[in-house]
């Protein structure tokens, strides 16, 4: 009698976890029977939170090893500490359990450790070269969920963030840490980033780790005795109209930040460097602190998943996360802002990876600075260049108290870059036309809030 039972709570378990409510219901025992039966199949089961909200699920190995799997924080100091286990159980679902003992049941991989996962050119580029060694399919879009947890934590010492996943991950991450190379000086980075790009496009950098479509590396340089961590975007080393565009859209990149501090807002540090017909991005990350420091850092697209929200646009999220007290209404406004912005300068890439945001106090969050803004409509397509009429959007009432600003900072983007000369002349020439275009809409009616 009692194997038969056995045999039914592991079907019952077998589709999700389940109380004991729901467990005494299902096989029509008392809670007696239920607990002694629990007690009989403890090495098998997961015993999840205390009391009356305690519930059972059965574990589910990953890649044929049990799915129990360590999460560590590294600290600004660069050391490592046990932040709690996930466990994955039957029915897709994830018993999430922090080092202080609290535990929350997930239906999904919890939405924390999302931006965990790799991902865009380093992930196609990491299932290529270790699909073998970790028995994963070569290509990454045919991945499952469980094989790219089983990826992340065995090859996820440097994502973005303060967490890593699995010990083997935290191994790797203290190799790391012993095998720094030294610091890059400014002075080198001409001839040093042209290398760096080549090694990364030929897999031998591992840039798994970071996320986007386009290729891109992480360094350390030298900034006045201090170290400071980049991500380097790069255009192509060959002599093309399209690697040209590539490279006049990095410059615009470098503008358009520049454009938004001197609006009043906060965006990433960054530095350009011409290296040949080669442009050189580097985007200071502010997620890393000295040497082997991390601070903690979220994608919006992961926030939204704890809200369980849909990734709709920037201006419905910063709506959505004032009203749940998560952002500031300041920082609300920032996030509007930049979608105005962003709508003003054809920057048609505002997904919801490219706004991060900074645990603070409580349960809110601080939006990071700006990053990832660019006139993205010129980018090629398939090796070619289409020709593209930028037509800013319509205004929603919500934001048009924004829009002055908006509009004065998209009018000295375009028009900084009609006249840089790292631009090609024929896309400086596109950058007036638009210049042009803004100015006389700001010459037209307004709405007078």
């Amino acid at each position: 009698m009692r194997k038969k039972q056995q045999q039914e709570i592991r079907q019952l378990l077998s589709s999700r976890a389940h109380s004991s409510r729901d467990l005494i219901a299902g096989l029509n025992v008392s809670q007696p029977t239920l607990s002694r039966l629990i007690n009989s199949m403890q090495n098998e089961i997961v015993v999840m939170g205390k009391g009356r909200s305690t519930c059972y699920g059965l574990p589910r190995d990953i890649h044929d090893k049990p799915g129990r799997f360590p999460v560590y924080m590294i600290d600004p100091r660069g050391d490592a500490r046990l932040y709690g286990h996930l466990t994955a159980l039957q029915g897709n679902q994830y018993w999430w359990e922090e080092t202080e003992g609290n535990g929350e049941l997930f239906n999904n991989l919890p939405w924390f450790l999302l931006d965990l996962q790799l991902s865009g050119f380093g992930a196609r580029s990491f299932a290529y070269r270790r699909s073998e060694l970790l028995k994963l399919p070569r290509k990454q879009s045919d991945w499952s969920e469980e094989d790219m947890l089983y990826a992340t934590s065995k090859c996820g010492e440097d994502r973005i963030g303060n967490l890593l996943i699995g010990e083997d991950s935290l191994a790797r991450y203290f190799e790391l840490a012993r095998e720094m190379p030294a610091a890059i000086e400014l002075e080198s980075r001409k001839w040093k980033y042209p290398q760096l790009a080549q090694k990364t496009l030929a897999g031998e950098m591992d840039s798994a780790q970071i996320g986007g479509e386009q290729p891109k590396f992480a360094v350390c340089v030298d900034d006045q005795d201090a170290p400071c961590h980049m991500i380097i975007k790069f255009s192509p080393a060959v002599e093309s109209n399209e690697a040209q565009r590539y490279a006049d859209l990095l410059v615009c990149e470098h503008l358009a930040l520049e454009a938004v501090r001197l609006s009043g807002f906060s965006a990433a540090r960054s530095r350009l460097v011409i290296a040949g017909n080669q442009a050189f991005l580097g985007l200071k990350r502010f997620d890393r602190r000295g040497a082997l420091g991390r601070l903690p850092m979220i994608s919006l697209r992961a926030l939204h998943a704890r809200l369980q929200a849909p990734c709709d646009n920037w201006i419905d999220a910063a709506i959505r996360l004032e009203q749940a007290e998560l952002i500031s209404p300041a920082d609300a406004r920032k996030l509007r802002w930049l979608s105005l912005f962003s709508d003003l300068i054809a920057n048609t890439n505002q997904h919801f990876g490219n706004i991060s945001l900074i645990p603070h106090h409580g349960d809110s969050y601080l939006l990071a600075p700006g990053y990832g803004v660019r006139p993205t409509l010129y980018e090629p397509i398939a090796g070619e260049i289409p020709v593209r009429l930028f037509t800013p959007p319509s205004i929603r009432n919500e934001v048009a108290a924004d829009l002055p600003s908006a509009l004065d900072a998209a009018i000295l983007f375009w028009k900084s870059a009609a006249v840089d000369e790292r631009i090609s002349s024929e896309f400086r020439q596109i950058c007036y036309e638009n210049c042009e275009l803004l100015k006389l809409r700001a010459d037209g009616p307004k709405l007078i809030i």
